[in-house]
């Protein structure tokens, strides 16, 4: 009787307390500081790297593994770069730390671009990936945009040590200029997951702005080989 009565005592200071912290919690959240205004992103976009050429900003996500975007201007066409990021089989010929690239399920969905890609990761257990690959065309801004991310399919792999990326999203945009030039914007997010994630992201985030510079710059030279200076618009199948 003693502690059903004691209970029934404190009842309305307890519902009082809480009501008070709901109500706080409530002011908090829309007290929230406008600067950030998606919970995922713990920063905002800041400049990186040193490139003189290439420039590039990051945020940080939650995960704390950044976000960055690279853009650039290149005397090589549009056609010619979207024809190598959409020529998916020589990925390893210039994308750095590929090892392996093969588009896969081609005969179940011939329509779609999706590649199984192995990379080599220094100090690390190797990743691989699958991704889905979708180009499309805006004849208005001569433009063309390759947004790529990863997809829940099974494909064998040949070395079971190898980690799976939880997570790879973005585009290669490439843009005409006036001026005959192109625009390169490069936009990306890639989680590598296991202990690279968790405890070694500080490094592994410089060494991906690292990489996509020389990315960029090997895309270049791969564009300006002759076998992807003969495409145009037509011969690349848009959408």
């Amino acid at each position: 009787m003693m502690t059903s009565t004691t209970n029934k005592a404190y009842t309305p200071g307890i519902a009082l307390f809480i009501y008070i912290m709901c109500a706080f919690l409530s002011l908090s959240v829309f007290a929230e500081p406008t600067k950030n205004t998606s919970p995922n992103w713990l920063s905002d976009w800041d400049a990186v790297g040193d490139d003189a050429r290439i420039s590039a900003e990051c945020r940080q996500h939650k995960s704390k593994i950044n976000q960055c975007k690279f853009v650039a201007t290149t005397d090589e066409s549009l056609e010619s770069l979207a024809a190598v990021i959409m020529d998916v089989n020589k990925f390893t010929e210039w994308a750095v730390s590929v090892s392996k690239s093969k588009r896969v399920f081609q005969e179940e969905e011939p329509e779609k671009v999706y590649v199984y890609t192995n990379y080599d990761f220094v100090g690390a257990y190797n990743r691989d990936a699958v991704t889905l690959y979708t180009p499309e065309y805006d004849k208005t801004k001569n433009r063309v945009r390759i947004t790529f991310q990863t997809v829940d399919k099974d494909v064998p792999k040949e070395d079971l040590r190898l980690v799976r990326f939880p997570l790879m999203a973005g585009y290669w945009q490439f843009t005409k200029l006036a001026n005959g030039k192109t625009e390169i914007e490069l936009l990306s997010f890639t989680m590598p997951g296991g202990i690279v994630q968790k405890t070694l992201y500080y490094l592994y985030n410089i060494a991906y702005v690292d990489a996509s510079f020389e990315t960029i710059v090997a895309l270049e030279q791969q564009a300006h080989k002759p076998r992807y200076q003969q495409f145009n618009i037509a011969a690349l199948n848009l959408k």
